[in-house]
C-alpha cells in the first residue's frame, strides 16, 4: 500500500469518531435539525473561502506545471461548484449572500483554517497536500458510507443533495491526484519527515471532528 493510502488508518480512532458523530448520522437519516444544518452551512461557507486560499498557496509553491494546474482547478471547483451547493441550501433558508459573507467564523473553524493557512505559508507542498487531504477524503468516504448504511437516500430527505454530491464519483475524482502527488513528493523523505506528514494529516481530521461537533452543538466558542 502506498504511503498516502495508509494515512486514514494512521489517523486512528478519530476518523471513525467523525463518521459516527450524531451530525452525520442524523444527516444520513434525514432527522438532523435544520437549524443545526443552517449553522453548519454558514460556518462551512466561511471555511471554504479560507480553504480555497490554501490551494492558491499550493499552486504558488508547486514546481510542476501539471500539479499547478490541479491546485488551481480545485480552487475553482471550491469557489464555484462546491459553493454552489451551499448557495442553493442557503436560498432554501432565505439566507442572502451578504448574510453569509458577514458570518463570523466560530473559534473552532478559525482554529482549523488558521492551522491550514499557517501550514500552507510555512510548509512544503507535501505539507499542503497533507493538511487539505482529510477534508475531501473524509467527506467522500462518509457520504458514500451514509448511502450504504441508509440505502438510496429518499427524495424527501432534505440532505439528499449534500450526500449525493460528496458521494459521487465526480467528487472522488476531483481529489484523486492527491494520492499520486503526495506519494511522489514523499518518495525520498526520511522516517522523521514522513511522521511530520502523518501528524499534519491527523491534526486536520481532528479539526474535522471539532467542526462537526461545533455544528451539532451550534457553538461559536467554548
Amino acid at each position: 500500500m502506498s504511503f498516502s493510502n495508509t494515512l486514514k488508518e494512521k489517523a486512528g480512532k478519530v476518523w471513525e469518531d467523525c463518521y459516527e458523530h450524531p451530525f452525520l448520522q442524523e444527516l444520513g437519516k434525514g432527522t438532523l435539525e435544520k437549524e443545526k444544518f443552517k449553522f453548519y452551512l454558514l460556518q462551512d461557507y466561511r471555511y471554504l473561502i479560507e480553504y480555497a486560499k490554501v490551494f492558491a498557496a499550493g499552486s504558488i509553491k508547486c514546481d510542476e506545471e501539471k500539479y499547478m494546474t490541479k491546485f488551481s482547478g480545485v480552487q475553482h471547483n471550491i469557489l464555484y461548484d462546491e459553493m454552489d451547493i451551499h448557495r442553493k441550501y442557503m436560498a432554501d433558508f432565505g439566507i442572502t449572500e451578504k448574510e453569509a459573507e458577514d458570518t463570523v467564523q466560530s473559534l473552532f473553524s478559525k482554529a482549523y483554517t488558521s492551522n491550514m493557512l499557517a501550514t500552507a505559508y510555512s510548509g512544503t507542498t507535501a505539507d499542503i497536500i497533507a493538511v487539505v487531504f482529510p477534508c475531501a477524503w473524509s467527506y467522500h468516504d462518509y457520504a458514500k458510507r451514509l448511502k450504504q448504511s441508509y440505502g438510496d437516500i429518499p427524495e424527501d430527505n432534505f440532505y439528499k443533495k449534500w450526500i449525493d454530491t460528496y458521494a459521487s464519483e465526480e467528487f472522488g475524482e476531483s481529489f484523486s491526484w492527491f494520492y499520486e502527488y503526495l506519494d511522489l513528493l514523499c518518495e525520498n523523505k526520511t522516517e522523521k519527515e514522513l511522521k511530520k506528514i502523518e501528524d499534519i494529516f491527523r491534526t486536520s481530521i481532528e479539526f474535522e471532528f471539532l467542526f462537526w461537533d461545533m455544528a451539532y452543538r451550534m457553538k461559536m466558542s467554548y
